[in-house]
């Protein structure tokens, strides 16, 4: 996992791209896990919605993966249908992560990536939001109403 971590942040961590889910703002990554289960972390948009979350490591969990998701946001936020997995090798990433990627992680690095998929009108009346540090607030996602213009989650709020 040592190794495996300043990978993904040299090659797998992409800034930039537009939000996808809420608007067409870039997102930038935000870190929410770091330690031995692996690598968590949010793709937000400036208004602070969470389009992606993505979770990396040698050994992933994808157990552990959404019940941790789940406490943050809710177990009717995060359904299984919703979490994907999938592997990223040194080849797609450039000539110079080949050879670093297949040294560390010789089958690829491994991932699983959380984006919510509303299947209702219900359903799109709610986001899911990172409540920042930077504003005050406890650094973990949480569900709100699309309405709601407070940017904490209910116990920050307080």
């Amino acid at each position: 996992m040592d190794q495996l971590i300043p990978l993904v942040r040299k090659y797998l961590i992409t800034e930039g791209v537009p939000c996808g889910r809420h608007c067409k703002d870039p997102v930038r990554f935000v870190p929410l896990h770091e330690g031995e289960k692996g690598l968590v972390g949010a793709y937000v948009c400036p208004e602070d919605f969470v389009s992606r979350v993505v979770y990396f490591s040698d050994n992933p969990n994808p157990q552990w993966f959404e019940e941790y998701l789940s406490r943050q946001a809710g177990s009717e936020r995060i359904r299984g249908r919703d979490i994907r997995f999938g592997t990223r090798h040194g080849w797609e990433l450039g000539k110079d992560a080949e050879e670093n990627v297949r040294n560390v992680a010789p089958e690829g690095i491994k991932q699983y990536y959380w984006t919510f998929y509303p299947k209702t009108d219900q359903d799109k009346k709610f986001g899911t939001f990172l409540c920042f540090k930077e504003k005050g607030g406890c650094g973990k996602i949480f569900t709100k109403s699309m309405e709601e213009k407070n940017r904490l989650c209910q116990e920050c709020s307080k």
